[in-house]
């Protein structure tokens, strides 16, 4: 492995994963403070294959993780906010990048992988890792997934599943939470940790179809690639004006659409209507300034909301607990 710059060095960190590695529930949960990086980190490991990682962290140059896998397993990575990517043969060579509000299906063989991400940008990401067995056991032998796993597997080879990434939906997001602040313990949280994994299998691998244009049957709604890109276009204005936003007409007009294919296709592709997308993408946002350590009141204002209790009710709605919790 190659040798890092001095002035990078303290925030290289190398750690070997295995997805079988724990006989009962694990976790751990750490706050950093030192060596250049600032935030946190929250992961659980199942007997069962089942491995969830919560890292929230900003850092002071560009940091960097070397994953030791022991045995192969399924990634699915998601990037809630800031770039990142996963790099192989000793760091050399990009397997693939992030960016914000994006999920992909990864195969990660026996092998040491890079997780890098940039310097002074805060990076929040969920990573759920599951054993080739409980894979196998979840994914449909039907799914056009299941082919490109069993050749990854066979040639033990590092992959990104689809080629395309796709878009973070507000249903995934909640799931992600949930599982973040499960209220159980032991074997009811190992429980618990299992029926999230399928049910947010259950909605990814029907999203993929979906956006894809894979047709399960002849009553299925499928969109073609220029449509898919105008849903993204159209993303992209939410977010640039999330504090005034335009209406859905004038939206349609600037995306090359009417505002009814605008309702139905933007739903298909973010699993959301557009009003709900841009909720979302306020509440991530808040999410992000509370983590800063703002207050309640002042995220609220900065929200648009011209009353506290209503941010309050709106935030706990969407992520399942009150903004109160995030500053606790």
């Amino acid at each position: 492995m190659s040798a890092l710059p001095p002035d990078q060095a303290r925030l290289y960190e190398s750690c070997a994963f295995d997805i079988h590695g724990w006989s009962s529930l694990r976790e751990k949960k750490k706050t950093l403070a030192s060596q250049g990086h600032q935030g946190y980190l929250y992961e659980v490991s199942s007997p069962e294959g089942i491995h969830m990682g919560y890292y929230n962290v900003r850092s002071s140059q560009d940091g960097k993780v070397v994953i030791a896998n022991q045995q192969p397993f399924l990634q699915l990575s998601y990037t809630i906010s800031g770039n990142k990517s996963y790099h192989i043969d000793a760091g050399h060579k990009m397997l693939v990048s992030f960016e914000k509000q994006q999920y992909n299906y990864l195969f990660f063989p026996q092998q040491e992988i890079h997780l890098n991400w940039h310097a002074n940008e805060p990076l929040e990401t969920f990573e759920l890792g599951i054993s080739p067995e409980l894979t196998l056991n979840f994914l449909p032998e039907e799914h056009p997934l299941y082919a490109m796993f069993h050749q990854s597997m066979a040639h033990n080879a590092p992959a990104s599943l689809s080629k395309d990434h796709l878009p973070l939906q507000a249903g995934i997001s909640t799931i992600l939470y949930d599982m973040l602040n499960c209220p159980l313990d032991g074997r009811y949280k190992q429980l618990y940790l299992k029926a999230k994994t399928m049910e947010l299998l259950a909605i990814q691998l029907k999203q993929y179809e979906q956006i894809l244009g894979i047709r399960q049957d002849a009553n299925a709604r499928t969109l073609k690639k220029g449509d898919v890109e105008r849903m993204y276009l159209a993303r992209d204005i939410i977010i640039s004006n999330m504090n005034s936003p335009c209406t859905l007409i004038d939206l349609a007009h600037q995306v090359g659409t009417n505002d009814a294919y605008l309702k139905s296709h933007f739903k298909l592709v973010f699993g959301t209507t557009v009003y709900g997308y841009l909720q979302g993408i306020k509440m991530t946002h808040a999410r992000e300034l509370l983590a800063q350590g703002k207050n309640v009141s002042e995220v609220a204002y900065l929200s648009g909301y011209k009353h506290t209790a209503h941010f309050t009710r709106a935030f706990k709605k969407h992520f399942g607990f009150a903004p109160g919790i995030m500053k606790r």
